[in-house]
């Protein structure tokens, strides 16, 4: 099956070879009851369907999904289905989804009541699109904007630095009867660390998000408390409200994550996240009007008190591309400059966070990296063999290791130096570098460790730093930017 899309509305048709032996198995089974008035009026059906398969017309069914989940429920790639309101997977509840399949939001009259999937406690999920067939989650809008439904939420029972909670973005007073929208382990550093919310495999999720109030929000994908029995792999965040992945505690891992203009952050951790990432990417729109109040490629906090409670958020990255935009005017952090957007750092750690940086590239921001509590400065030398670049400033707040390569300036162009391939293309970026970029080469993965589910090692020893290959692009096929 083969899945296109109209570039101005996001608008998906499918095409089926295959689905020539469905209507012959439909018609057949229709035809059994052999009345001739009856076989009649289902020769004209099939002559019907018949040429919509030729022609490449869609000729599957529209399905609203039901608000609570308890058994498994099955998308099939044959159907449209909708999410219209908030839909909850739970007590023992699944919700599957086929790869190539197509599931739209429907956008409400209030951030409060904003359609979303959430995956409870009690709940999993296994979608698993392919390169060529991805799973799109979209809006239901004819013209498509930010925030037009509310995302996927992902709610687990791994440890959290705090007692239990529930999870942001959620009206408390309309859940339907029985329904769990906390997280957590039962306690502060208590909990699951292999607990599993299923997978989620070559997967958009399109115009997603909500901003209900004031650091009360939702975002393309929210992991709260989920473990590193989840499987997150292949997954694109596009045009966001608030941040386009957030964790809130836990430990799941995950590869191959693309976050493109998303309103806030593109990478935000809390509540002591311990996970694991490679291979990620992230980049900002110059056509995008404005972005928020304060938006970084990576925040990350400890906690909202800047305290060290254990565990302490210490996400652990390798190979990470992380950027803002090409030309420092548009990029500038202060506003009203004309033209500004007004973004602020690379990657900005704060409120007692911990990290651990290896291999990545950061460029694009008014700020590389910004070191911004006493606790998380003293841990600056977990940021190693990295590629950083700033416009005003490489790093804030504390000297990064001599490891680090350092870029400063390049007001109209901050890929001068990095020397990625093409990477502000405004349809088609390539993140790869090219033959003379310091990227090629540097990495360090010397003790540097993470664990996967069972056991064995996360991260992938590559010799390049930064989220691509110079051969390679992970994102063709099944990603877009425009």
């Amino acid at each position: 099956m083969n899945v296109t899309h109209n570039q101005n509305q996001s608008y998906y048709k499918t095409t089926k070879p295959k689905g020539l032996f469905k209507l012959n198995e439909i018609f057949f089974k229709t035809t059994i009851i052999s009345k001739k008035k009856v076989m009649k009026k289902n020769i004209i059906y099939f002559s019907v369907l018949l040429v919509s398969v030729i022609t490449g017309a869609e000729c599957f069914s529209q399905i609203t999904l039901p608000n609570v989940i308890t058994t498994t429920f099955v998308c099939t790639n044959t159907n449209v289905y909708l999410i219209d309101g908030k839909v909850y997977v739970k007590d023992g509840g699944k919700i599957e989804i086929q790869e190539g399949t197509v599931i739209k939001g429907v956008r409400k009259a209030t951030p409060d009541q904003s359609s979303a999937l959430i995956i409870t406690r009690s709940g999993t999920i296994d979608c698993q699109g392919t390169n060529v067939n991805p799973v799109v989650f979209t809006s239901n809008e004819a013209s498509p904007s930010i925030g037009d439904w509310g995302g996927i939420v992902l709610l687990g029972s791994a440890p959290l630095n705090r007692a239990d909670t529930t999870i942001e973005g959620i009206d408390l007073p309309s859940l339907p009867a029985g329904v769990d929208v906390g997280y957590g382990g039962g306690g502060q550093g208590l909990g699951d660390t292999l607990n599993s919310k299923g997978v989620i495999r070559y997967t958009r999720i399109e115009y997603a998000g909500a901003k209900v109030t004031a650091d009360n929000e939702l975002n393309g994908l929210t992991c709260g408390g989920c473990g590193r029995g989840t499987e997150l792999d292949f997954i694109q965040v596009l045009y966001g409200q608030d941040d386009a992945f957030e964790w809130f505690g836990g430990n799941v891992n995950a590869k191959h994550l693309i976050a493109l203009a998303p309103d806030d952050d593109s990478w935000d951790s809390d509540f002591g996240f311990n996970g694991n990432l490679q291979f990620v990417v992230s980049v900002l729109s110059r056509t995008k009007a404005l972005y928020s109040a304060d938006p970084n490629g990576i925040e990350s906090d400890n906690n909202q008190n800047g305290t060290t409670l254990a565990p302490r958020t210490n996400m652990r990255v390798s190979n990470m591309t992380t950027i803002g935009l090409a030309d420092s005017l548009v990029a500038s952090e202060f506003l009203p400059a004309p033209g500004s957007k007004r973004i602020l750092n690379g990657a900005r750690f704060r409120r007692a966070s911990s990290l651990t940086v290896r291999n990545s590239i950061f460029m694009g921001f008014p700020v590389g990296v910004r070191f911004e509590s006493a606790a998380t400065q003293a841990d600056v030398g977990r940021f190693t063999n990295n590629i950083v670049h700033g416009f005003r400033q490489v790093s804030r707040d504390a000297t990064i290791d001599a490891s680090n390569t350092g870029y400063l300036g390049n007001v109209l162009n901050a890929n001068a130096q990095v020397r990625l391939t093409d990477p502000f293309n405004p349809t088609l970026p390539d993140f790869r570098p090219d033959a003379l970029s310091a990227a090629i080469s540097g990495a360090n993965f010397t003790g540097m460790t993470g664990l996967t589910a069972t056991g064995s090692e996360f991260f992938q020893t590559v010799t390049y730093r930064g989220a691509f290959s110079p051969t390679t692009n992970w994102a063709a096929t099944w990603a877009r930017f425009f």
